[in-house]
């Protein structure tokens, strides 16, 4: 190809990215948009509302560029190349391998919508907190965002930044009692840097009924506080925040073990399990072998409880040490500023990620191999080697343990577990097993995890069927491997759901405020998927 450069050895980042920039804008001025000359053939682009309206994915082995891209763009060469729209500013992160003839070429690239021309940012660095709403008879917003934990929160600071009004329910008494009525030893377990958290706006109330006007694109929802006249709020988009787990009305999960009306000791959920003084049991036999079951287990083992753990499959465990070096370049004191780690960290698609992070670990197997030996000594099961850490962390979202002490009880003997048997029975005493072996317990704690829900189940018990029945029917991952339903459109105008950790939170809640703007300000066109120019 003309114009493009090979380096060798040494080579000059800064070089090579402003060599592949040029070359990916005589791609885009080309006839049809063939990127050959810029991207590899296996090339992977996501986009998140920057070119389209919606979340995209283009791969060159199964989609035509051309249909991928409804509108051109060009790059101005900076460490994080900025696209210029009709619209907005975009921001985009791409991954070069260098091809057979020594050129440079995109292997991922994501490009990101910043900001939207014409709109101010109203928050500043020392932006003081929004104080609780003034309860009128009847209220008027722009949005109403329908829950106040981390994802909650983070949408109404993303939209009030905008300028756009918004108010935030809460069902329950304080903001963060979803946190502060979890056990008392729980702690997160990601640095710092990976869950930090933007603005709050804070307030109190529960909802009791929702409608929607098609005709005037106006949500109508009644609300009442203890103690207060209900009053009338409407807005023209709800945003569900309650998360799709325990707190979106997902019940806690025990298995039915035959016997538990003849055990003489107590039986309790991991969700109603506070701190170990308050059991007052000698004897614990924790159920479960994911993190809330080992925090618990190291809680009681730690105040004097003869604690038993009962793993009914493999658990995946990995030290802090490594999580620390699979976040590497993201966290971390020579890490780049919160706001360009968390473009590098969606930089990589999540499909390539979960192979990638298997080659990494395999990389770092020594950190944890005798925490992993030790374990096993002691009849802990763990998964083979083709295990993917990834996918119980993202996807399955468990069957793993990030250490923090519970194993060092268990190798020291302090905990013991009780691995590769079904529970048969309960008996006066404690548990029976499926081999005859019984385990002795004042007290049985079930962390068997909570009962599975999906956007529509969460949409149903909130907003009722109607609203419910518009809903794309969907859960887990999508074909792309987006979390399906969540930040983006769900199926029913003006419906949208918040829902993820705490990176998520804090990185996705922007792209969610910035799509609701759009749509304020006239930019999307009728079918949804693409925007107007100005």
């Amino acid at each position: 190809m003309s114009g493009v450069k090979t380096f060798s050895a040494p080579l000059c980042a800064e070089a090579i990215s402003s060599t592949w920039l040029s070359a990916l804008i005589c791609d885009l001025s080309s006839p049809g948009f063939i990127l050959k000359h810029s991207f590899t053939n296996d090339s992977y682009w996501r986009d998140i509302i920057g070119i389209h309206s919606r979340f995209s994915h283009f791969a060159r082995t199964s989609k035509n560029p051309a249909i991928f891209l409804s509108s051109r763009c060009c790059c101005t060469a900076k460490s994080v190349p900025t696209l210029a729209r009709f619209i907005a500013q975009c921001t985009g992160v791409f991954t070069l391998t260098q091809s057979e003839d020594s050129s440079w070429k995109a292997w991922s690239f994501v490009t990101m919508m910043d900001r939207l021309y014409g709109v101010v940012e109203r928050f500043g660095v020392h932006t003081p907190l929004c104080r609780p709403a003034e309860w009128n008879t009847t209220m008027d917003y722009t949005a109403v965002v329908v829950g106040a934990g981390q994802c909650g929160l983070s949408v109404a600071a993303r939209l009030e930044n905008l300028g756009i009004s918004t108010l935030v329910l809460e069902r329950s008494g304080a903001i963060g009692d979803s946190w502060r009525y979890r056990y008392e030893s729980l702690e997160t377990n990601t640095p710092r840097a990976y869950r930090l958290l933007v603005f709050m706006y804070l307030t109190l109330a529960h909802i009791s009924a929702a409608s929607y006007d098609a005709s005037s694109s106006t949500w109508t929802l009644s609300i009442s506080l203890s103690g207060k006249a209900s009053v009338t709020v409407t807005a023209r988009h709800l945003i569900g925040a309650t998360g799709i787990g325990t707190t979106g009305g997902a019940l806690p999960f025990t298995p039915s073990i035959p016997g538990k009306r003849s055990f003489l000791g107590s039986i309790i959920h991991s969700s109603e399990y506070r701190f170990s003084t308050c059991a007052g049991a000698q004897k614990v036999v924790v159920v479960g072998a994911g993190c809330s079951a080992h925090d618990i287990a190291q809680d009681m083992a730690t105040h004097g409880s003869q604690t038993v753990l009962v793993q009914r499959s493999p658990t995946a465990v990995v030290s802090r040490q490594m999580i620390d070096r699979l976040l590497s370049g993201y966290v971390g004191q020579d890490a780049p500023p919160t706001e360009i780690a968390d473009r590098f960290y969606v930089a990589v698609p999540f499909s390539t990620l979960r192979n990638s992070q298997y080659d990494t670990m395999q990389i770092h197997a020594h950190v944890d191999q005798d925490l992993r030996e030790n374990l096993s000594r002691h009849g802990y099961l763990l998964p083979g080697p083709e295990d993917n850490l990834v996918h119980r962390l993202s996807v399955r979202r468990g069957g793993y343990y990030i250490d923090r002490g519970c194993a060092k009880l268990i190798t020291s003997g302090k905990i013991t577990v009780k691995s590769g048997h079904e529970i048969s029975h309960f008996s006066p005493t404690g548990l029976v097993f499926d081999d005859g072996s019984r385990v002795m317990a004042d007290l049985v704690i079930f962390a068997t995890g909570y009962s599975k829900t999906t956007i529509k189940q969460v949409a149903k018990r909130l907003f009722g069927s109607q609203v419910a029945d518009a809903v794309y029917d969907l859960g887990g991952w999508d074909s792309d491997c987006e979390l399906a339903g969540v930040w983006r459109p769900t199926g029913h105008d003006g419906l949208w759901f918040a829902e993820g950790d705490l990176f998520a939170a804090r990185f996705y809640s922007q792209f969610l405020a910035l799509q609701i703007m759009a749509r304020e300000m006239g930019l999307i066109s009728p079918d949804q998927r693409t925007y107007i120019p100005c």
